[in-house]
């Protein structure tokens, strides 16, 4: 899991003064007062998921350095507001609602998607604007969707578009698939989204017609996967497309050793344990891991804010290996500052109108939002891990920027996502 910081580790260091921001000229005279202004964020503070906060928080003190360094907005310091949502839904309403009698209007926050789909639901009612940071769900931005809700991650669906391509570019060999995957209805959503873009991409770019096993699924909450493991190992598959988190993954690559799993298998593409699978498993690493991951720092060291993002986290922590986690509430808060500029106030629906239209340089590059659905349009991270007799026991091999925009899937807010094939 990503390393914890401290609040002093969190708070010290100086700020990389982006000067190409400028937020602080233009429409000065319209800001509002000389009072900060306010951005809360929600974050499973405790909790189960807690390891994954300090990264963030860690993110978003350096986004305000920054853009207080640079002038602020419209005038204005920035300041950032912490609440704990416990990676639980009603936990995620009551932290909002605390903010917002706070006269906060504008949030950041939506880790799991529990949380992520409890707050953005409250938005409307609440004349509140959230952009959320983690959540994946393809429900976010099509059944479950309101105007006042924009995502600054990937979707399910275009990750894992992004993976099929990437898996027939680079190993067009590999054409058995399987997959092990949750017997939910997003674990269903996430097969069909991989096994579409393999029969898309294997015949448009390795020539040939993937051969696809039916997914083996677990349960939420399993201690055991050694079913699973067996009925992998009996399929005739040599390529596994899977999404286990956390501990579930750790025991399942612990549990596969006796089965013989890692050695069968020639590839695994991950939906999204990246550095952090890597940092625990070292050497136990499977060969040829392939994982998304909301931000690579090595693909953007060419961005001026990218660069930026990252000398200051390692300037702060002394790690050189960011994980994801660095990178979204740093690109959400310069997106609030982007669109509060062009906006020329904090009002909710100024906000969104501004964030509708906005493009800016992100640490990941230029960003947008797709106008219909809110959801980003931007490059899709995936890296090769492995292990690596060094001091780290593991290494980044590859990396691959893939466009996301012709990935995103059809826009269809308030009806669910339809996959044809």
């Amino acid at each position: 899991m990503p390393k914890f910081v401290t609040r002093r580790a969190i708070l010290g260091g100086g700020a990389a003064a982006l000067g190409s921001l400028a937020l602080g000229s233009g429409r000065a005279a319209r800001a509002q007062g000389n009072d900060p202004i306010r951005i809360g964020i929600l974050l499973p503070l405790t909790g189960s998921q807690a390891s994954y906060s300090p990264d963030c928080q860690l993110s978003a003190q350096i986004a305000v350095d920054q853009i207080n360094a640079a002038g602020g907005i419209l005038g204005r310091k920035l300041e950032t507001v912490f609440r704990d949502d416990k990676a639980n839904p009603n936990a995620a309403i009551a932290a909002a609602k605390e903010l917002m009698g706070e006269g906060i209007n504008l949030l950041i926050g939506g880790l799991n998607t529990p949380s992520a789909l409890a707050i953005a639901g409250i938005m409307p009612d609440a004349k509140c604007v959230l952009i959320t940071i983690g959540s994946v769900a393809d429900s976010l931005t099509h059944e479950s969707f309101n105007r006042n809700f924009f995502r600054i991650t990937d979707s399910a669906y275009s990750r894992a578009q992004a993976q099929a391509r990437l898996a027939a570019e680079k190993y067009p060999e590999i054409t058995q698939w399987g997959g092990i995957l949750p017997d939910v209805e997003f674990g269903h959503a996430l097969w069909r989204s991989y096994t579409h873009g393999l029969k898309q991409f294997y015949p448009e770019l390795a020539k040939a017609d993937p051969e696809i096993a039916d997914p083996v699924l677990f349960k939420f909450g399993a201690i055991d996967f050694k079913n699973q493991i067996a009925g992998l190992v009996r399929q005739p598959v040599e390529g596994v497309y899977q999404s286990l988190t956390g501990e579930d993954f750790l025991t399942m690559i612990n549990q596969s050793r006796p089965f013989g799993l890692t050695k069968k298998i020639k590839v695994f593409m991950d939906l999204s344990g990246e550095l952090i699978f890597a940092k625990i498993l070292k050497q136990n690493l499977p060969e040829n891991f392939w994982s998304g991951s909301h931000w690579y720092y090595g693909s953007y060291l060419n961005i001026p804010t990218g660069k930026a993002l990252y000398d200051e986290y390692v300037k702060r922590t002394g790690d050189r290996y960011p994980t994801g986690y660095i990178g979204p509430a740093h690109m959400a808060l310069h997106a609030y500052a982007h669109a509060i500029k062009a906006a020329g106030n904090t009002e909710t629906d100024a906000v969104i109108n501004a964030l509708e239209g906005v493009e800016f340089e992100s640490a990941k590059g230029m960003i947008s939002f797709r106008k219909e659905d809110h959801q980003v349009i931007s490059d899709i991270n995936i890296i090769k891990l492995g292990p690596k007799d060094n001091d780290l026991g593991w290494e980044v091999s590859d990396h691959a920027k893939v466009p996301g925009k012709d990935l995103l899937g059809p826009a269809t807010p308030g009806k669910p996502l339809t996959i044809e094939g």
